[in-house]
């Protein structure tokens, strides 16, 4: 897989949340420099530091996304959320909720000590709520700064790979997780993934690179990378996922 290759870009949090930019200004960049969709993924409620949405925040941000989709012809915006992963395994929302989405981002952002048997149970859970379609930055690392939680890694890709779950190639130089050695197993293994730059600004969007890099250095060809589907292909991708 090249940069040329990728079509559009998932996971970016905007003022609704704890990013600097409007959902507007991050769309007429991405159509700027030639991408052709992104998907939003503000944080979900429990995430009340980073200013996570409510039910009304869902409410006003979907009817912005819907009346920006009216403006482009050559471009689209999904609707999704990174949603938390509780400590019980739960979703931060309950299901009624998830099904407005286009998309949702299972991820863990509370409680990173817990046991590896828990930990791993908790992420199973996510991954079996039907409307889980990508798990987010899998082991939770932070390089420099803090490792990854205990989890059994080898259980969550048989667990992604039996229930078509993606797996994020978290582009954050802070992240760059999934790490490559695992991504290359999980391309073996026939998981495919997705590569998210996390953004929080304009700015971030260059952090794709680092995700090709990695996803590179997997020997992940364009086929396993979703990112590099066209706009139509991904909404039917998006729609069987949900149905």
């Amino acid at each position: 897989v090249e940069s040329k290759d990728i079509r559009g870009i998932f996971h970016f949090h905007t003022q609704y949340s704890d990013g600097s930019n409007s959902i507007r200004d991050l769309a007429v960049e991405l159509r700027k420099q030639g991408y052709r969709y992104m998907g939003i993924s503000d944080h979900s409620r429990s995430a009340f530091y980073a200013g996570g949405l409510n039910a009304d925040s869902i409410r006003r941000q979907h009817a912005e996304i819907d009346a920006l989709n009216q403006l482009w012809d050559d471009f689209y915006i999904f609707k999704g959320i990174e949603s938390d992963i509780l400590p019980d395994g739960t979703l931060d929302y309950p299901d009624d909720m998830l099904s407005c989405f286009d998309f949702v981002i299972a991820s863990v952002h509370s409680q990173f000590r817990m046991d590896k048997d828990s930990m791993t149970k908790r992420i199973f859970k996510a991954m079996d709520n039907p409307y889980t379609t990508i798990l987010g930055h899998p082991t939770g690392r932070l390089l420099l700064s803090r490792d990854g939680y205990e989890l059994d890694l080898e259980q969550i890709l048989d667990k992604a790979a039996q229930k078509g779950i993606i797996l994020e190639i978290n582009a954050n130089p802070h992240r760059l997780d999934l790490d490559w050695r695992w991504v290359k197993k999980a391309r073996e293994m026939g998981i495919k993934f997705m590569i998210n730059p996390d953004a929080h600004s304009i700015s971030e969007i260059s952090n794709t690179g680092f995700g090709v890099a990695m996803a590179r250095k997997g020997w992940c060809e364009k086929e396993v990378i979703l990112n590099c589907l066209d706009t139509d292909s991904m909404k039917s991708f998006l729609l069987s996922k949900r149905k």
